[in-house]
């Protein structure tokens, strides 16, 4: 792009004039220099289903990792025929025609977190890693919930932050479809998207393209959907939030226009490069120390009353930690899960004077 472009690219009203009228021409702001064989390129894209038909304009774009929400399953997807085969994939859904895929065409591996929570449609976390750096990755489809309405979309995002947010302070990017806009708040929801915003704020993890453009949220002037594949019904939900060691480093967000993807989704990808930075997952997976975790925030008056629970969750974290068991670890979650919204009765019932 010429300097001049890029000058300006930070302006709102500019940048959303430049993205109407140039077409494919993408717009960014500046980071520091570092050669690209050094820079790691993240892309998500909601590619609205059938990727396997899709890619290939996606990953002209050499992307080390790519995050395909509404995805089919890696049956359907017939890698070294219809879809070039990754070095490492994750696929996370409910049915084989729509979930979300994490690829990685470099030499970053994934493992999936012990501590994923089945019940957040879909924020799945992982350890990224190359060997020698490592790093979480929350790989974001917000989806509804026909079974409790108020923890639809944004609704699971927020359950799902306050859940993992015991591990919020390593180094992480949390990126994709999150169905979500501050122009929505005053919908019912168990936490809406201010909600998330600040409490990520909290643990110096923010939005990666309001930093860049220096924009408010639910003032976007780029657009990342577009409903019915319409022009005409923009709206701004797909995001980049990352940690402030992330951002300090540099970085650059670009966002694909709709002109080259509206015939193959409603959604346009993002592009993140990220400048090269030191990083050591410090959080132990282990079902012992996700329990510790979850329980450390317990009030003393809940440990003291519910201490036979604690000792029973201590005990199933360990047998876990000897025998992976799926039902086992949905009792673990659900039992506390259970504990904390007890703490959070007594401490409501305690500040009522009751």
């Amino acid at each position: 792009m010429h300097s001049f472009l890029t000058d300006y690219a930070n302006n709102s009203n500019f940048s959303a004039l430049l993205q109407r009228c140039c077409g494919n021409v993408r717009v960014s702001s500046h980071f520091t220099d570092t050669t690209r064989k050094t820079r790691m390129r993240i892309i998500e894209w909601n590619c609205q289903g059938a990727f396997r038909q899709k890619n290939k304009e996606i990953l002209e774009f050499k992307p080390d990792i790519l995050i395909i929400p509404e995805c089919e399953q890696e049956h359907k997807l017939h890698f070294g025929r219809l879809t070039p085969k990754p070095n490492d994939f994750i696929w996370y859904g409910d049915t084989d025609k729509k979930g979300i895929a994490i690829f990685s065409y470099s030499n970053f591996k994934f493992r999936l977190l012990k501590e994923v929570n089945p019940n957040f449609r879909y924020i799945v976390p992982l350890e990224v890693t190359d060997g020698r750096k490592s790093f979480l990755l929350f790989a974001v489809w917000a989806m509804d919930n026909k079974q409790n309405p108020l923890a639809s979309y944004i609704g699971q995002v927020w359950n799902a932050v306050n859940y993992y947010q015991t591990i919020l302070h390593d180094n992480s990017i949390l990126i994709g479809d999150f169905n979500s806009n501050q122009i929505w708040d005053e919908k019912d929801r168990v936490g809406n998207h201010t909600d998330v915003v600040n409490l990520l704020k909290q643990y110096d993890i923010e939005s990666l393209y309001h930093k860049q453009f220096n924009e408010e949220h639910g003032k976007e002037s780029l657009k990342t959907f577009f409903m019915y594949r319409n022009v005409e019904k923009p709206y701004h939900i797909d995001y980049v939030f990352a940690s402030k060691n992330i951002i300090q480093n540099g970085y650059k967000l670009t966002l694909e226009t709709s002109e080259k993807w509206i015939d193959k989704s409603d959604h346009i990808p993002l592009i993140l490069e990220v400048n090269p930075f030191e990083s050591k997952i410090a959080s132990k997976d282990t079902y012992s120390d996700i329990a510790s975790r979850q329980l450390k925030c317990l009030s003393d008056d809940t440990k003291n009353k519910f201490s036979i629970e604690l000792s029973n969750i201590e005990n199933l974290a360990k047998s876990l930690d000897d025998e992976n068991n799926k039902d086992g670890l949905l009792k673990l979650i659900s039992d506390i899960e259970i504990l904390k919204q007890i703490d959070k009765l007594i401490a409501q019932l305690t500040q009522n004077g009751c």
